[in-house]
């Protein structure tokens, strides 16, 4: 038979009334609608019989990036970052009260027995106790500076793990949004397969057609089935990985498994220039503020080892009140003050008798005997020493000084490590948006292919299945176009992780199930943010 004759009979199939049921529309089908499942008809006796596949679950629920967004705050990764945020914020507060005022309260019960055959003379005493660092090289201050350093290097923290999952999210989110996408167009090719498979069979039927074009058409729509469990396989671990990021599955998505993503990426523009870009990412990047922060430490270890080594152990002290007589040795009430110059603390004393000269009787003496009052009195001391052999503090000091090395070198890594990084994500921008052009060609290419099946359809030199393949093909050049238009987003969002500059408020989307760069009818010609 001519090829004449099989494309007159290919005609009178596709122009009977269930073939006019199973033409697409001539406008572009969106990319996330799914096909109505079409059965597979009986194969004939000499070939198997066609897989048939179970409809997928329509779109039921809308699903947005922002909704993703506020999700995340409550995932567990969220929520750890703030919580240890929130300890290095109670170590501070820990640090700042051991450096502040202390109080204290205790007593005393004392016996004397003077001379040895006399009375014993009981008293009771109430001391309280004061200290406070007030020299800034005491233990404490120091403490309360590195607390606050290791605070600013936990917000850092904080700031590029929540960062980090807000990218996670976005990405998760465009993949699931892609495989929503593919899904629908595998749903959209298998029907097509479907109907090419019913026409094959009907031209064998006609005599017009070999068995093995039959088997060849069969194979496609088995391969069409494949595709479609595949995609929807790939649908259902990319949601999975997302709610796994999210900690959960967001309010309205339960037991959703195709939902509507409403959410569409925003092309980027071009990138400020590198030499604008490498500054500000030496300036506002973690790395590089925490390798400052780490060098900040190691030259207050470096004075806090020297000073630990040429400060003498010097006390001043002094006592005013009726300190202890010689006759009797009890003291009456007293206060005092004293400050050591190494350490940093100075401390105050009191020390007031409840029962003063109380005396108890030995049985040996017949009657006890009261001691006397002790004058009003006062004592200044000054104690110091210095040491002139401390291997110890000379070790100390050396550590502290390789330390501080150490974390020089460590800062001009990290420095080399921003600059490397940020001239690697800004290539990877460039060369995202150059990529763009290749698939909006494409586009333009469907479409205008679509255009001339639909005139030569119009003038009965092709099929509604010629049709319906140019409709699936702007559909896979939509989709394509998309997935670029992703990767450039993406490539947008790591640039400006890279220079420091992210923040998930910052984050734009269009309401819209169809990215900006992408028209339904015409190709684009690009967008800004």
């Amino acid at each position: 038979m001519t090829p004449l004759t099989l494309r007159l009979v290919t005609l009178a199939l596709l122009s009977s009334p269930g073939a006019a049921a199973q033409t697409m529309p001539a406008q572009t089908m969106p990319a996330t609608a799914p096909a109505a499942p079409v059965q597979t008809a009986p194969a004939q006796p000499t070939s198997p019989p066609a897989v048939s596949v179970a409809p997928a679950t329509p779109l039921s629920a809308g699903f947005s990036l922002a909704q993703a967004l506020s999700a995340l705050t409550q995932a567990p990764g969220w929520r750890a970052a703030a919580l240890q945020y929130l300890s290095a914020s109670q170590n501070l507060d820990a640090a700042r009260a051991r450096a502040g005022l202390s109080l204290s309260a205790g007593a005393a019960v004392n016996a004397l027995k003077v001379p040895i055959d006399g009375d014993w003379n009981a008293s009771t005493t109430l001391n309280v106790q004061a200290a406070i660092n007030v020299l800034p090289w005491s233990t404490s201050q120091l403490s309360v500076v590195q607390a606050a350093r290791s605070l600013y290097r936990a917000g850092l923290d904080q700031r590029d793990a929540q960062n980090s999952l807000a990218v996670s999210v976005v990405q998760g989110y465009l993949t699931a949004r892609q495989a929503a996408a593919a899904l629908a167009l595998a749903q959209d090719q298998q029907a097509l397969a479907q109907r090419q498979l019913e026409v094959a069979r009907a031209q064998q039927g006609a005599g017009v057609l070999t068995q093995e074009n039959l088997l060849a058409a069969q194979a496609s729509q088995e391969q069409a089935a494949a595709t479609v469990a595949e995609a929807a396989s790939t649908l259902d671990n990319a949601l999975r990985q997302l709610y796994n990021t999210l900690g959960s599955v967001p309010a309205g998505l339960d037991g959703v498994s195709v939902p509507s993503f409403t959410s569409a990426p925003v092309l980027p523009a071009a990138p400020s220039p590198l030499e604008t870009l490498l500054p500000r990412a030496v300036q506002g990047r973690s790395e590089v503020l925490k390798a400052v922060s780490n060098q900040g430490d190691a030259q207050a270890a470096v004075q806090a080892a020297r000073l630990d080594r040429v400060l003498p152990d010097l006390s001043l002290s002094v006592q005013y009140g009726q300190l202890a007589s010689t006759s009797s040795g009890v003291a009456g009430s007293t206060v005092g003050s004293a400050l050591n110059f190494k350490t940093g603390v100075l401390s105050a004393s009191a020390s007031i008798p409840l029962n003063q000269n109380a005396s108890v009787s030995t049985g040996n003496t017949g009657t006890g005997t009261t001691g006397g009052t002790s004058p009003t009195s006062l004592a200044l001391g000054l104690s110091g020493s210095f040491a002139i052999l401390n291997p110890v503090a000379d070790v100390n000091i050396l550590s502290a000084q390789t330390s501080l090395a150490s974390a020089g070198l460590a800062l001009l890594n990290a420095r080399s490590s921003v600059d490397l990084d940020v001239r690697q994500k800004y290539a990877a921008l460039q060369n995202a948006l150059l990529a763009l052009a290749s698939p909006r060609t494409s586009l333009l290419r469907a479409q205008t292919a679509l255009a001339s099946a639909q005139a030569r359809f119009q003038a009965g030199l092709a099929t509604a299945l010629d049709v319906q393949q140019a409709e699936l093909n702007v559909v896979q050049a939509q989709n394509t176009l998309a997935q670029a238009v992703n990767g450039a987003y993406l490539a947008s969002l790591n640039l400006s992780v890279s220079t420091g500059e992210f923040s998930p408020a910052l984050l734009t989307f269009s309401d819209s199930t169809v990215p900006d760069a992408i028209s339904p009818t015409s190709p684009a010609t690009g967008g800004q943010p």
